[in-house]
């Protein structure tokens, strides 16, 4: 990669506030070696002008260098492993969006999970985690308790995902009804959490007993496709599970992935929309343009691109949201206030982007739902001027 190589270089060589530089320049050259989070502790924080929590918060110590030097002292034992200490680290979205611009392609959040995952095993736990865990370890679901459903047989599953299910339970219906006038027999089962909430905030003996069991699960439904609303389901399935020895059967979708190459010939009148791309979907299964490329093939909308292509809408990461909310709202504010630019309705393909940034005068569709409006007897999309 020269040309990222380069970058840094250069970028080493202007600033006058990095004592790192001559270190990192001598990683680079391979004169000096280092594990990765050393390397991304001695960066001169290349990705910082793109992290949703440092454009909108500002501490060194929640930058994306800044969260793996304290990563990297704690793991070291030159800081106590403690709460306060281990707070800057679970600042991070898990956006992924630090390694578009990095010259090793580090995910930052990879790099300091080993940290929390410590953290946790030798019991280091936020107050604000534990309800979390137990909901997890008893119900399997993250919000607790849930209705028990029967399980159906077919062909196509179709796994709606814990914040559908608890939060958002008419998009799942105009989810199935969607697939089912597209001609596709499909069913649901008693479905348990993917379990990343507990892999993003250092559980990982959790997270493995629910993947193991939610694999089960789904590999004796007989289904031979699964089709999932959420990206964060999805990228467990088809990159975490396999990681981790884990096998789910089934081809495993997320709906616009699904979707995309079925939709042809949708009318969608003159219907002026934005889009949200989901973290999980953009950068964790590599689907840059999935959403952008399925809304262009709809025959009629006016399609705007956001203020900027990839911005974490706050509630990603499973720890922001939780440990500080006001935070988590300014990242949403933020990236409504991006979407609203050229249109005043989105299109996202994640049922927690959709709770998070809704509001303020920004209407906000998941894609199988703005789909389902199209497909719908007597729709008429609202004309604008």
């Amino acid at each position: 990669m020269p040309g990222k190589w380069d970058w840094l270089k250069d970028e080493i060589g202007f600033s006058n506030l990095l004592t790192g530089g001559r270190m990192i320049l001598r990683v680079i050259s391979g004169k000096l070696s280092a594990d990765d989070l050393t390397k991304c502790a001695l960066c001169p924080n290349m990705c910082r002008h793109a992290c949703p929590v440092s454009i909108v918060e500002g501490r060194e110590t929640t930058s994306p260098a800044g969260k793996a030097r304290v990563a990297f002292m704690i793991r070291e034992g030159r800081l106590e492993l403690n709460t306060e200490n281990l707070e800057p680290l679970y600042m991070c979205l898990s956006c992924d969006i630090c390694s578009l611009y990095c010259p090793f392609e580090f995910s930052v959040a990879d790099l300091i999970r080993p940290v929390k995952e410590d953290a946790v095993r030798k019991g280091v736990i936020f107050e604000e985690f534990r309800g979390v865990f137990e909901n997890l370890e008893r119900y399997g679901d993250v919000y607790g308790a849930k209705k028990e459903e029967k399980d159906g047989r077919g062909e196509i599953l179709y796994i709606r995902g814990c914040t559908i299910r608890n939060e958002l339970p008419e998009l799942g219906e105009k989810t199935l009804d969607l697939l089912r006038k597209l001609g596709f027999e499909v069913f649901t089962i008693d479905e348990s959490c993917c379990g990343i909430p507990a892999y993003n905030l250092g559980n990982i003996e959790l997270f493995k007993k629910l993947a193991a069991e939610n694999a089960e699960r789904i590999n004796r439904s007989g289904a031979e496709i699964v089709v999932t609303s959420c990206p964060s389901c999805a990228y467990a399935y088809r990159v975490l599970y396999p990681g981790h020895g884990i096998r789910i059967r089934p081809r495993v979708f997320h709906i616009a992935e699904f979707l995309k190459d079925k939709v042809g010939g949708m009318k969608g009148g003159t219907y002026r929309v934005t889009y949200h791309n989901p973290c999980r979907l953009a950068l964790g299964l590599g689907q840059k343009e999935l959403l952008k490329d399925l809304l262009s093939g709809i025959e009629g909308i006016e399609l705007r691109a956001p203020g900027k292509e990839l911005f974490c809408c706050g509630h990603g990461g499973s720890a922001v949201s939780r440990l500080n909310p006001e935070l988590a709202e300014e990242i949403a504010e933020e990236r409504r206030k991006q979407l609203m630019e050229g249109a005043d309705t989105a299109i996202t393909a994640c049922p927690s982007c959709k709770l998070a940034l809704g509001g303020d005068g920004l209407k906000v569709l998941d894609i199988a739902e703005f789909l389902w409006l199209l497909t719908g007897e007597g729709y008429e999309p609202e004309v604008k001027n």
